[in-house]
């Protein structure tokens, strides 16, 4: 068992990022947020690629800010800014006249780059989404490929610009590509871009991973969705498979993020219902993009890469258990009691809201623990790791934990992760499954892989 703060001597590694939808711009938002990429830039021989991918503009202009502003700080450091390549590209949905002709244009090159799963026709009665509607997975990887085989092919030439700066990196990388599970425009058009990505001879020091954020109980029709199923059965499919096949061939995590929203919402109910939950939402897909950014770019990726080595690949869970939240059950100043009570209250909670099957078990986890130094974090540590052995471990030797000071005094939290997660290991998956068949049409439009 490893009680390590940090990894002596990290080799430098590199951080790239491209978000797809509206998680992958909380994601792209969070790295461009997070100080230690920051840092990364200022070591010699390091790049950054970030690349945003949407349909309509609403969810891009934060991270785009973010991105503006880390280009100031950069050049305030006297980082040359060619050590940074960002950009987003908006995609529109066409009229459903114009979207028949594209398919038609586009299946045989798309069959010829060894593609399948694009739709062939569309449905009569269809409607294609108008702006701020949900996008079907299906329509969404069409929109993708128009945009990667047809015409000015703007998303190809993005990916060309962003490989050219992963390229011009004189150490290992690490592109992570973002996106929800749940909604149609990310779970669409990932799988495709990364494999578009994967064609473009980045090299044997590049790996592409896919950073992959499940639903949680208050994304109302997003929760548990069709099209989530058929993203994680399409993960399974790649995982169990050869990697020279698979859009990820370093790995997938699955970020599981019910924690975090019941932790936020257990005391949270003053306001306006509409607005709170739109806050809640923003506030619990924030906090989990944070805290995986800064994870994955701590001690020069060093955390991350151990884990993808570890995993070989495979499928990876990632939970972001958060303990306390400012302000809610105890506040600033109470005894520490309360405090305890509440920590151990909610670390017990970690098997309810983990995501994984009754019965799970594993042969490794890590556990990094986040809080300030005047909490408990030897108590927090120790209820955190029998826990973990109890309910998930084969074996008692293969558990590493880590202990990091968190900058808010009334926040604590732990990124649980564990590497090689089947579909059927996954609740979210069980859940929806058995919960009847969709019929064609439904099942038709969320279908892309």
């Amino acid at each position: 068992m490893s009680n390590a703060n940090s990894i002596e001597n990290p080799q430098t590694h590199c951080i790239h990022i491209i978000g797809i939808g509206r998680t992958g711009a909380t994601y792209v938002e969070a790295l461009f947020r997070t100080g230690e990429v920051e840092d990364n830039l200022m070591l010699d021989g390091t790049t950054l690629a970030g690349l945003l991918v949407d349909i309509g503009e609403d969810d891009m202009h934060i991270a785009n800010d973010y991105a503006r502003s880390f280009t100031s700080r950069l050049k305030s450091r006297g980082v040359a800014p060619d050590r940074c390549h960002y950009e987003s590209l908006v995609l529109d949905v066409p009229d459903k006249a114009t979207f028949e002709k594209k398919i038609n244009a586009v299946l045989p090159l798309h069959a010829d780059a060894g593609g399948e799963g694009l739709l062939s026709t569309l449905p009569k009665t269809l409607q294609l989404p108008k702006p701020g509607e949900h996008t079907p997975r299906a329509i969404a990887k069409a929109i993708a490929i128009f945009s990667l085989y047809l015409e000015d092919k703007p998303v190809a030439a993005a990916l060309r610009r962003f490989a050219d700066q992963v390229k011009r990196a004189s150490h290992p990388s690490t592109v992570l590509i973002a996106f929800s599970l749940a909604g149609g425009t990310g779970s669409g058009m990932a799988f495709d871009i990364a494999r578009e990505l994967k064609r473009l001879d980045l090299g044997d020091a590049v790996q592409l991973v896919g950073l992959a954020q499940l639903s949680h109980s208050g994304d109302g029709e997003y929760q548990n969705s069709l099209a989530q199923t058929m993203a994680i059965e399409e993960i399974d499919r790649m995982a169990s498979g050869p990697a020279d096949k698979s859009a990820f061939p370093g790995g997938c995590f699955i970020v599981s993020t019910e924690h975090s929203w019941q932790r936020l919402t257990a005391y949270t109910t003053t306001g306006l219902k509409e607005i709170r939950q739109q806050f809640k939402q923003m506030v619990t897909n924030r906090f989990v993009a944070d805290s995986v950014m800064r994870w994955a770019v701590s001690d020069n990726a060093a955390h991350l890469t151990r884990m993808l080595k570890q995993s070989g690949g495979k499928t990876i869970m990632f939970n972001v258990a958060k303990f306390s939240h400012p302000g809610v059950q105890v506040l600033p100043g109470q005894a520490r009691s309360t405090w305890d009570a509440v920590l151990q209250q909610w670390i017990s909670f970690v098997p309810n809201y983990s995501g994984l099957a009754e019965g799970y078990k594993t042969d490794y986890i890590e556990a990094h623990v986040y809080a300030a130094r005047n909490m408990r974090n030897d108590m927090m540590l120790d209820e955190i790791e029998k826990l973990l052995k109890r309910e998930y471990l084969k074996n008692n030797e293969n558990y590493h934990h880590f202990s990091n000071e968190f900058f808010d005094e009334l926040t604590a939290y732990a990124n649980i992760i564990i590497p090689s997660v089947k579909k059927d290991d996954l609740i979210v998956y069980n859940v929806s499954v058995g919960a009847g068949k969709p019929d064609a049409q439904a099942r038709a439009l969320e279908q892309a892989g």
